[in-house]
């Protein structure tokens, strides 16, 4: 069999189904125009010391949106970078109400269509020349309920005459005028007859109404400035209390006020339209605040139950653990911890990361991920036994050039994606996204089924000659470095978890010779056996056993697809993974239509129409429905671990046992 072929094809697929999966990333669809921009002054003339209005209208073309201040998902929001000449001055951009736009899961703050974000910029005392052009730098991203296009950014700009007297613009004041009476609404308007406080406990801030009839209010929602609440956690608005309960984000830290802007579907004050309240709210610490009720707690967590107790049970906390818990937790303290040596810990150096990086790439042979790909290349040796011993040692060489270079390009990604979104993009990100792992399953689980037999691909070549033979076979050593470097990625972890993480906080240049020396630690022992002609030679000869021995090899690439099949459940839900079971089904029909009546015997005309044009139909219905299988997510619920900070420190003082079980879910 060539795996040159079925190689190709596959891997292509997975290079664009991970292009596509990584759009939260920044890759996506740049054929059309999403957006269009353009800046409007209130005035065509100002004059010296004099303050104008200057309007960034951002258009969206349909389905597709942008992102506020704090996105609330994983996108990036808009970014105002006013350029002003000498003297002038500006004031914060005044940015409108956004939506909330649920998708996979995940609640962003976005805006579609139309809107107009206005910046207030005042002229300097004296006005130098005839004109003043005022510039800005814009960046943003947009999305629509499949895609993301890359992070953008543009330069725009307007020329305003100086002169002795402003002049002002009609229609753009007017448009102006138009938008600002859809801003949300100033503290100074409504604290004359709303009273608004904030308070927290350390899982939840509360924000309380008073003044007003609160009856005509439908819901409330509060988009958050600084990230401090849980974006996608519910909301739950008490009208009866004049109450909203958010889910703080703890990992944001303390918090002294609240700034935001909270809206409604009704009008939270008479005289004023359907618009939200900008708010800035100090906030009244835990320890003066009675704990969040349980029942407002529990509907805020997705309807999760509330225990008494999260010790080893997996159980929400109730706010009075938590509250005891927190005083004990100290965030700066290092845990405890034992190292098996007795040593003290060290701090890795560009030496020992390289030490790590080689050996750890070695031993990395030994895992279950590589051990399909061991397989094959032994049975691969085998199979050259009889050959020149130069060609063996190409053979080997190729190998470990498609391992370096796919790992290349896979460090490669990782760096470019660090440079434009900062540290949080870790080694192994690819495997958090569905389109990547039902492309590496895909992949998998075809290539057991070649090798199980169901169809060859390549048979119609070996009558072509040596020559196009040998050619076959160093593609499949390439390939096979390729396949290695794909699935050996989340087997690096065990072995690399601190060198990964140096590695990945160095210079480029540097991260990309500690990933060569990783690939070349992979490659050690296929180069060195191809540099080893009498080892070779002690393999057993080839014959029928290679038949059975490839064919119990396909169930080691099956165990290896299902492995990556449990991360696809997690992130995807019980749906994605029907879904992507049944294209594999119609994949496995594919393949089986096409090594049945695909083969070089059979009748040309039966050939082409069940051997290779309905395998081309089925198969892409099935990687249509794979395709969609990759669009589910399992439903948000609330934390259902037990840890939560301070819960050691208080099951100690409490002489309880502590077992912290702390793994990575891709």
């Amino acid at each position: 069999m060539t795996a040159f072929k079925l190689l190709t094809i596959t891997f292509s697929w997975l290079i664009f189904s991970a292009t596509a999966s990584f759009g939260q990333f920044g890759f996506g669809d740049k054929l059309a125009q999403k957006t269009t921009v353009k800046l409007l002054s209130d005035h065509d003339q100002i004059s010296a010391g004099s303050s104008f209005i200057v309007a960034t209208e951002i258009s969206h073309s349909a389905s597709w949106h942008s992102y506020y201040k704090n996105p609330g998902g994983s996108n990036l929001p808009l970014e105002f970078d006013w350029q002003l000449p000498a003297g002038f001055t500006h004031e914060p951009v005044e940015w409108p109400v956004p939506h909330t736009t649920v998708l996979f899961g995940e609640t962003s703050y976005t805006y579609e269509n139309t809107n107009y974000f206005l910046t207030k910029i005042t002229s300097p005392a004296e006005l130098v020349g005839e004109q003043s052009q005022i510039d800005l730098k814009l960046g943003w991203q947009v999305c629509n309920d499949s895609a993301c296009d890359m992070p953008q950014s543009g330069e725009f700009s307007i020329t305003l005459k100086h002169g002795g007297e402003s002049v002002l613009n009609d229609d753009n004041a007017a448009t102006i005028e138009t938008a600002r009476n859809e801003l949300p609404i100033q503290p100074a308007e409504w604290q004359k007859s709303l009273q608004i406080s904030a308070s927290q406990s350390d899982s939840h801030f509360i924000i309380t109404l008073a003044g007003a009839d609160l009856s005509a209010l439908e819901s409330l929602y509060y988009y958050d400035d600084k990230k401090l609440t849980v974006a996608s956690a519910a909301q739950v608005w008490d009208a009866a209390a004049g109450t909203l309960t958010i889910e703080r984000n703890v990992d944001a830290g303390p918090a002294s006020q609240l700034e935001g802007i909270l809206a409604s579907k009704g009008k939270i004050l008479a005289g004023f339209d359907e618009h939200g309240l900008l708010v800035n709210l100090p906030l009244a610490g835990a320890e003066d605040q009675p704990a969040t009720n349980d029942t407002a707690a529990t509907t805020a967590s997705a309807d999760q139950p509330a225990g008494n107790s999260a010790h080893g049970s997996g159980q929400i906390a109730s706010e009075a653990d938590r509250a005891a818990a927190a005083k004990l937790y100290d965030v700066n303290a290092k845990v405890p911890y034992v190292l098996l040596s007795g040593e003290e810990e060290k701090e890795l150096t560009i030496l020992t990361a390289v030490i790590f990086m080689f050996i750890g790439g070695f031993l990395l042979n030994l895992m279950p991920c590589v051990f399909p790909v061991l397989g094959l290349k032994v049975m691969g040796f085998v199979q050259q036994a009889g050959e020149d011993a130069t060609k063996i040692r190409l053979h080997g060489l190729v190998f470990m050039t498609g391992l370096v270079a796919s790992m290349w390009i896979l460090a490669g990604t990782i760096f470019g994606l660090i440079h434009f979104y900062g540290q949080d993009i870790n080694w192994g990100e690819q495997l958090t996204q569905p389109p990547f792992l039902a492309g590496m399953i895909i992949l998998l689980f075809l290539f057991g089924l070649s090798m199980a037999g169901v169809f060859e691909i390549g048979t119609s070549l070996t009558s072509a000659g040596g020559q196009l033979q040998m050619k076959k076979g160093y593609s499949g050593s390439f390939y096979s470095g390729v396949l290695t470097t794909l699935i050996a990625t989340p087997c690096s972890g065990p072995f690399l978890g601190s060198a990964l993480a140096f590695t990945l906080k160095e210079p480029p240049l540097t991260g990309m010779f500690l990933f060569t020396i990783f690939a070349l630690g992979i490659s050690l022992p296929y180069v060195a056996l191809a540099f080893m002609p009498k080892l070779i030679q002690k393999l057993p000869r080839p014959g029928a056993w290679m038949e059975t021995f490839k064919q119990l090899m396909a169930f080691a690439l099956f165990a290896t697809a299902a492995y990556f099949y449990l991360s696809f459940i997690n992130i995807t839900g019980t749906d994605g993974a029907f879904w992507l079971i049944m294209a594999l089904v119609i994949l496995s029909l594919a393949a089986w239509a096409f090594g049945r009546y695909g083969t070089p015997v059979t009748k040309k005309s039966k050939k082409y129409v069940w051997g290779i044009g309905f395998p081309v139909i089925v198969a892409s219905a099935g990687l249509l429905m794979a395709k969609d299988a990759t669009s589910y997510r399992a439903p948000t619920t609330a934390s259902e671990h037990s840890w939560y900070p301070g819960v050691v420190e208080l099951s100690r003082s409490k002489g309880r046992i502590v077992w912290l079980d702390y793994t990575a879910d891709w």
